[in-house]
């Protein structure tokens, strides 16, 4: 699985209730904090800069850190939203 800056840019590209959709569900897949996640989703102009500013490779260890399963079902999850990571 890996992902190049096209498809984090398809992922910035989203309109931002879609994007936040997404980060809601990247979050609970992900395991993270409820309260910490959604408040970093409440602002997706912010949110979207900071990945922004994040390489390709930096986003892929991000996804990763979640644990095999996770990360699977994260990416799986992205190429069922239109993001092709080349599986």
């Amino acid at each position: 699985m890996q992902m190049d800056r096209n498809q984090l840019e398809k992922l910035l590209s989203m309109d931002n209730g879609d994007f936040q959709n997404l980060a809601r569900i990247i979050a609970d897949a992900a395991g993270a904090d409820k309260n910490k996640a959604e408040l970093l989703i409440q602002n997706p102009e912010l949110l979207k800069r900071r990945l922004a500013s994040v390489s390709p490779e930096d986003a892929q260890k991000l996804i990763s850190a979640a644990g095999e399963e996770k990360s699977k079902e994260i990416m799986d999850m992205l190429n069922k939203r239109g993001v092709d990571f080349g599986q």
